[in-house]
């Protein structure tokens, strides 16, 4: 098989399996247009300027194309990989990065195939080409074992990324995980009604089925997350996350943490159940007066729950 040895300043080289690209006539995965590309750019920055804490923006790259990072906390501190929500990106943890970085070195990785700052070169991945993908992200930060906190979308992948028999999982962390315990509720219809037609009333149509306090939502990462809508074909593939079975559940044999809003429309007490049944080694906690957004619902309690676990 075709390899490729990438070498990056201040990392170590890594032999990385060929991949068929897109041909350079077709525009970007993500944005069709530079100017598409540059007002999200824009308003991606602009949510970055909520971050309390010193960071540092890095590229990665993997088989499938650069990965971008946000880097904060002690270099010394152990990894914690964050995986954001659908359309997101790693700005949505400003509620949360002061507290996750105090202890942690934490890495907020774009995911490749969503709105960020990541760019796919390739076709678009299979479920099995999303574990290689951080599998060439972790190797090219040299992390050999993480803290994992996945949140929504991200938190399937956590789950995904928990149930490969050669992981680097030290504690899993699961935010309101999107499909991971139970098919969604019909309550995010109004997410999919924004997805396929977004428009500012839409917008906030969605914010009010995620949040119990959609106004802790900050203005300019709700306009970041309208932009990522409006121009951002992040295509969701709905249809590859798919809940997970009692077989796979219980191959989740690290410490997890299984976080969920008492007005969940992700996950309800079904979903608790199943969690408690079937995941040998979760920790399980219902978050008082939050929804799917409870990263901004209630900052300060997820914040304490997740260091508490971490710590």
């Amino acid at each position: 098989m075709l390899s490729l040895t990438i070498v990056l300043s201040g990392c170590s080289s890594i032999v990385l399996p060929h991949q068929k690209k897109r041909p350079d006539f077709l525009p970007e995965y993500l944005f069709k247009s530079k100017k598409q590309k540059a007002r999200y750019f824009k308003a991606y920055n602009k949510t970055l300027s909520l971050f309390p804490v010193k960071y540092e923006e890095i590229d990665v790259q993997t088989r499938f194309g650069p990965a971008h990072i946000i880097v904060s906390g002690p270099k010394n501190g152990q990894p914690l990989v964050l995986l954001h929500g659908m359309d997101a990106s790693s700005t949505m943890w400003y509620p949360n990065i002061k507290a996750f970085s105090k202890t942690h070195r934490v890495y907020a990785v774009d995911y490749i195939m969503d709105a960020g700052k990541s760019v796919l070169k390739t076709d678009p991945l299979n479920n099995q080409e999303v574990v290689l993908f951080y599998s060439d992200v972790f190797d090219q930060l040299k992390l050999k074992s993480v803290d994992l906190l996945g949140t929504s979308r991200g938190g399937w992948i956590a789950a995904w990324l928990a149930i490969q028999p050669e992981n680097r999982i030290r504690k899993l962390v699961l935010m309101s995980p999107a499909q991971v315990f139970g098919m969604v509720d019909y309550k995010i219809f109004p997410a999919m009604w924004f997805k396929m037609f977004p428009s500012r009333k839409s917008l906030a149509k969605t914010m009010k089925a995620f949040a119990t306090h959609p106004e802790k939502v900050h203005p300019y990462f709700q306009n970041q997350f309208y932009i990522a809508s409006k121009f951002g074909d992040s295509r969701p593939q709905v249809t590859k996350m798919m809940p997970f079975s009692k077989d796979e559940l219980e191959k989740i044999t690290v410490p997890t943490l299984f976080l969920s809003g008492d007005n969940d429309c992700m996950n309800g007490d079904s979903a608790c159940e199943k969690a408690k049944e079937h995941v040998p080694n979760i920790t399980i906690v219902k978050i008082p007066d939050s929804g799917h957004f409870m990263n901004t619902d209630q900052s300060e309690l997820v914040n304490k729950e997740v260091m508490k676990f971490l710590n």
